[in-house]
């Protein structure tokens, strides 16, 4: 739960991480496709990265966590913004529907859900890919950021 720390004080360490590219003296954020998730996970796998996490974000709202869990991932999302809130019950049916247990709460005031899916690379991206269609209404050419 303390995913949401590690993110304000990754901005500390925001150049050293593998997801970067440095552009004209400042940091963009790397940019793919779901096909190309694997690869990110794979790297939280192999301690490749700055923290035990990865997330993709394509327009402002559609934040997504993937949080290591073992040799496995849970899913994570917190509402920032008020825009996001409706996506918290949109989640929460998601996950009942699919049978996924998951947890609610507030962290530091902000709505926070984790999907306890303890999913493999494979089954992850697969998870990743109906959510941003069946939820956010991506495809499968959307551009993700990837968050550090």
């Amino acid at each position: 739960m303390n995913i949401f720390k590690s993110i304000i004080n990754s901005v500390k360490t925001f150049g050293r991480n593998t997801s970067t590219e440095k552009r004209r003296d400042r940091f963009t954020a790397k940019q793919i496709q779901l096909d190309d998730l694997g690869e990110e996970l794979n790297l939280v796998l192999e301690g490749k990265t700055d923290f035990n996490f990865t997330g993709i974000n394509a327009n402002g709202y559609d934040s997504f966590f993937f949080v290591r869990n073992d040799q496995n991932f849970n899913l994570e999302f917190r509402a920032l913004k008020k825009i996001q809130l409706p996506y918290l019950e949109l989640l929460e049916k998601f996950a009942l529907k699919n049978n996924i247990k998951f947890e609610t709460e507030n962290l530091d005031r902000i709505p926070y859900l984790s999907l306890k899916t303890n999913t493999s690379i494979t089954e992850t991206v697969d998870l990743a890919k109906r959510i941003q269609k069946e939820v956010f209404g991506n495809n499968d050419s959307t551009l993700y950021k990837v968050i550090p």
